[in-house]
């Protein structure tokens, strides 16, 4: 009976640890493979660009003052152009169709466009559901 509880014991205990043990491996996560890497990169890249976004249109409406639009345009149009650069250098900067990269003030002018004309595509779509029922 007691071999029992002491097998029960042993096993229990190499549950507990098997549960806590990344608690207290590595503390800093490192992305290890390039697919990661550039799904990290394109994914703040798309963050900057709605930030971009969603302040345009919060200038637009008037919540933010004309000195803050111009000061923050600025921050969040250098971290997106950063991280572009990035992409273009770790990723040979071509897009897939092999065609050679365009000026980065340029790319991220069509990529600010492409996301607005998503979203009016979305906004669009609701509404027109909105008429049908």
């Amino acid at each position: 009976m007691w071999v029992t509880m002491l097998l029960i014991g042993v096993v229990g205990i190499a549950a507990v640890g098997y549960v806590v043990w990344p608690l207290f491996g590595r503390t800093q996560t490192s992305i290890s493979t390039e697919g990661e890497r550039l799904a990290d990169l394109l994914a703040r890249k798309e963050v900057a660009l709605e930030a971009i976004r969603e302040l345009e249109f919060d200038h637009g409406v008037g919540k933010i003052e004309d000195a803050d639009f111009v000061r923050f345009n600025r921050i969040l149009r250098n971290r997106a152009l950063r991280l572009i650069e990035q992409l273009d250098a770790q990723y040979d900067g071509t897009n897939a169709s092999g065609e050679p990269p365009i000026q980065l003030n340029e790319r991220l002018e069509l990529d600010i466009l492409n996301r607005r004309r998503v979203e009016e595509l979305h906004a669009n779509e609701g509404g027109s559901r909105l008429r049908e029922e």
